[in-house]
């Protein structure tokens, strides 16, 4: 599987269509060819609020689903780090 075909399953792109491929191209362009960046970051594109209400009748937004998600694609800032005296 190629790198913008991993990056459309990871944001679920057949189910939530939203960015073009050329728009994944960029955004693993700008994330140096990393899919788990590249998808870290699209989902917090995906996460916008786009919930609706008119009247009686609400439509949530699901923002908070592609947070979770980025959060799974967020990479660690823990890594290990070599001696000071070495």
């Amino acid at each position: 599987m190629d790198k913008v075909a991993q990056l459309k399953a990871n944001l679920l792109e057949s189910q939530f269509p939203m960015l073009e491929d050329p728009q994944l191209e960029a955004l693993l362009e700008k994330n140096g060819g990393s899919v788990q960046k590249a998808s870290y970051e699209g989902c917090l594109l995906k996460a916008q609020n786009d919930g609706i209400g008119l009247g009686k009748i609400n439509i949530n937004s699901n923002e908070a689903f592609w947070l979770r998600q980025a959060r799974f694609y967020k990479g660690s800032a823990t890594g290990t780090m070599g001696r000071a005296d070495e």
